[in-house]
């Protein structure tokens, strides 16, 4: 099986245990096909798809000086979205407040995978939580990301420590497993 990567915010533990329970409430009312394990869940910084063993050495090489840099910052969980038609949406997530600090530190990081010769994605970056994957509810109406916020969330701030380069593992849950972690400077 071909080996995929990808650059990762990690979430704390508590921040983990805190999405898990607002997803276990939606699930009483709303059916997505796939939930996302909760050790799985992180902010991509960037997709990197399949990457040879030099790629790898030379990214690890450059987000440690990279990240070791960036300042320590604080994120705030404060709303749900989904991507795709409000029908049936693909993809159901948790986002971040507006954050310089985040986009700023995305840059690093994509430049980081630039020098070890990696094709990204031309996409503007959109952080975010993948939570559930292809909606299978029954709702005659749209999905109401304001309304699921005002019925299930609630803010969660934490700070955002730690890189992690991750390989997927598409037959494992967890899916993600971390090759190497990168802490941002305290």
């Amino acid at each position: 099986m071909e080996r995929h990567f990808f650059v990762a915010l990690q979430l704390p533990a508590e921040v983990k245990r805190k999405l898990n329970q607002l997803c276990h409430e939606i699930k009483k009312n709303h059916s997505f096909k796939t939930w996302v394990h909760p050790e799985d869940y992180h902010i991509t910084l960037a997709f990197l798809g399949k990457a040879s063993r030099i790629q790898i050495e030379n990214l690890t090489s450059s987000l440690r000086e990279t990240v070791a840099e960036h300042d320590i910052f604080t994120l705030v969980i404060n709303r749900l979205g989904f991507f795709g038609n409000k029908e049936q949406p693909r993809i159901f997530w948790a986002g971040v407040e507006e954050q310089d600090k985040l986009y700023y530190l995305q840059k690093l990081v994509a430049n980081a995978c630039a020098e070890a010769d990696f094709k990204l994605e031309k996409r503007p970056y959109a952080p975010h939580i993948t939570l559930a994957r292809k909606y299978i509810g029954s709702d005659a109406v749209p999905v109401d990301s304001a309304g699921w916020w005002q019925t299930y969330g609630e803010e969660v701030e934490f700070q955002a420590e730690n890189i992690v380069l991750y390989e997927t593992h598409f037959e494992m849950q967890p899916k993600y497993q971390i090759v190497k972690s990168f802490p941002l400077k305290k």
